[in-house]
């Protein structure tokens, strides 16, 4: 059932505002002022109003890293990470990456190098709890700035499988996968759920 909401205007110059703004005009008083309505919002647009407000009047550098830390904006990424489990794993992939049927997949690539495997470590970091990184052992002579990276950026142990065949094998196993735009030869990454 539509619930309404209502307001009066005496004044052209407001019940044109009004107007603008979704407000029709139903009725003239006999004090000669116009009763307008329009559909309530409903909760869900009432909250959005209210977060919206508060992201403007705290100022963009306050809600940078929303209370409880989390940094996660994207609503898909968030319900995968939070609804990870013990020992659950998650396939954060490469651009290229042969993405495997996966309980839940997510296509975060933007463009060539946009986000990459690092950024995204970074943004689930505050929401999501992870015991160790996977990577394929070519990783360590391809690319061994970023193994580096991932070693002293998440205070876990990084932990190779033997090749990056056997890593597809594991990435098969896991409950879900996020791909990337990263451009980095062998810079997929699986995180074992803590």
């Amino acid at each position: 059932m539509d619930k309404w909401e209502y307001t009066q205007a005496t004044e052209m110059d407001e019940i044109v505002e009004l107007s603008t703004a979704g407000w029709e005009a139903v009725a003239q008083t006999p004090a000669g002022t116009i009763l307008l309505k329009r559909l309530a919002p409903s909760l869900r647009d009432e909250l959005t109003e209210v977060s919206v407000e508060a992201f403007f009047a705290a100022g963009e550098q306050e809600m940078g890293e929303p209370e409880g830390g989390s940094k996660l904006l994207n609503s898909d990424l968030a319900y995968i990470v939070r609804n990870l489990g013990h020992t659950d794993m998650l396939l954060i992939s490469d651009m290229g990456f042969p993405m495997p049927e996966l309980e839940h997949s997510l296509d975060l690539a933007l463009m060539p190098g946009v986000p990459t495997v690092p950024e995204v470590l970074e943004a689930i970091s505050t929401d999501f709890s992870f015991d160790r990184i996977i990577i394929a052992a070519e990783a360590h002579q391809a690319v061994p700035e970023r193994v580096a990276e991932l070693r002293g950026g998440f205070g876990v142990p990084v932990e190779d499988v033997e090749s990056h065949v056997a890593f597809k094998h594991t990435a098969e196993k896991c409950k879900a996968g996020v791909r990337t735009g990263d451009a980095t030869p062998f810079g997929n990454v699986i995180l074992v759920c803590g």
